[in-house]
C-alpha cells in the first residue's frame, strides 16, 4: 500500500492521494534567458585631478578628526566616515598612514592610548599589534621589510 502520512514531503515534493497529471506544467521554465547580453562596461577610473583633490580632502578631514577626538568624538567619527564615502565615490585608495587609523572591525576612529592599545611584540615575528578597545579587533603590522 502506498500510503505516507499527511504532509509527507519526499524531497520537496508534495504526495498526492491521487495520481498526478500526465503533462506536468513547471511553475518555472528551465530555458536560459532569451534577452540579449549587454556587455559589461568598463569601470570608470578616476583622473589625476580628481584623485588628487580627494586624497587632499581626504586628508583635510582625517586631521579634522585628529583635532577634535578629544572635545567631540562623534564629530571625530563623521570626518572619517565622510572621508571613507569620499574614496569610495571617487575610487581611490585611502593612504596607508591615515588607513591604519581606522578600526577594521568596527569603523571607529583610533586615537592612541584613548580607544586603543598599541603593544610592540615578539612572537613568531616581531610585530606592532594594535587592539581596538570598543571591539577587540587585533590589528598586525610587521616590522620588518620584505
Amino acid at each position: 500500500m502506498n500510503y505516507r502520512p499527511w504532509g509527507y514531503e519526499p524531497h520537496g515534493l508534495t504526495w498526492l492521494p491521487y495520481p498526478a497529471p500526465k503533462t506536468p506544467s513547471p511553475p518555472y521554465s528551465y530555458k536560459p534567458c532569451s534577452r540579449p547580453k549587454r556587455p559589461k562596461e568598463a569601470k570608470p577610473t578616476p583622473d589625476r585631478q580628481t584623485e588628487k583633490t580627494a586624497k587632499e580632502r581626504i586628508r583635510a578631514l582625517y586631521e579634522q578628526a585628529e583635532k577634535t577626538f578629544k572635545g567631540e568624538p562623534a564629530l571625530a567619527q563623521r570626518y572619517v566616515d565622510l572621508a571613507r564615502r569620499m574614496a569610495m565615490r571617487t575610487r581611490t585608495r585611502i593612504p596607508r598612514d591615515l588607513r591604519l587609523r581606522v578600526c577594521r572591525g568596527c569603523g571607529c576612529y583610533l586615537a592612541a592610548g584613548v580607544n586603543c592599545r598599541i603593544r610592540v611584540r615578539k612572537r613568531r615575528e616581531p610585530h606592532i599589534a594594535t587592539t581596538c578597545l570598543r571591539c577587540g579587533h587585533i590589528a598586525r603590522m610587521p616590522l620588518r621589510s620584505r
